[in-house]
């Protein structure tokens, strides 16, 4: 659990500072932005990178050892506290920013969505988002890392 929360909570101080940085000084996510495309992009790399090392620092923990099961749980468990954490920061920087926070949503597109329901529709598709790439990063990563299983004629005595 404590490895969740480290790898987790990592992936969201990333995201933050580059939502702060965005708002503040790179402006590259305003609809008619050509650059808008990277903020999901570096989103999907940063969770990618942190998963690696989680799932790595997971293996290490057990000396080495590594199933594909456990890789896959120990990528959900830090892509939920991501998912979490990352929904309550955006919640958080809405109760400061108000409603100028969703003017880069697709749902807001147009203003016939109030904005609650907008709100509501990012932070559901930001959790889901982060545990279906959880799921599939941690998947493949989990497949790379894990030990290699003994070939025909292993045996285990000596």
């Amino acid at each position: 659990m404590k490895l969740a929360l480290k790898y987790g909570l990592i992936i969201t101080v990333a995201i933050a500072l580059w939502v702060m940085a965005d708002r503040t000084v790179l402006h590259i996510s305003s609809p008619e932005s050509r650059l808008a495309v990277l903020t999901p992009i570096f989103f999907n790399l940063v969770q990618l990178f942190v998963l690696f090392l989680g799932i790595r620092a997971n293996r290490a923990e057990s000396k080495g050892a590594l199933t594909v099961k456990r890789g896959i749980l120990t990528g959900l468990a830090i892509s939920l506290v991501y998912g979490i954490s990352a929904c309550l920061y955006f919640l958080a920087l809405y109760g400061i920013l108000g409603s100028r926070l969703l003017e880069n949503e697709p749902a807001s597109y147009g203003g016939s969505q109030p904005a609650g329901a907008v709100l509501l529709a990012s932070s559901a598709g930001l959790l889901l988002g982060a545990l279906l790439g959880g799921l599939i990063y941690s998947t493949v990563i989990s497949f790379l890392l894990r030990n290699p299983s003994p070939g025909p004629g292993y045996s285990s005595r000596k």
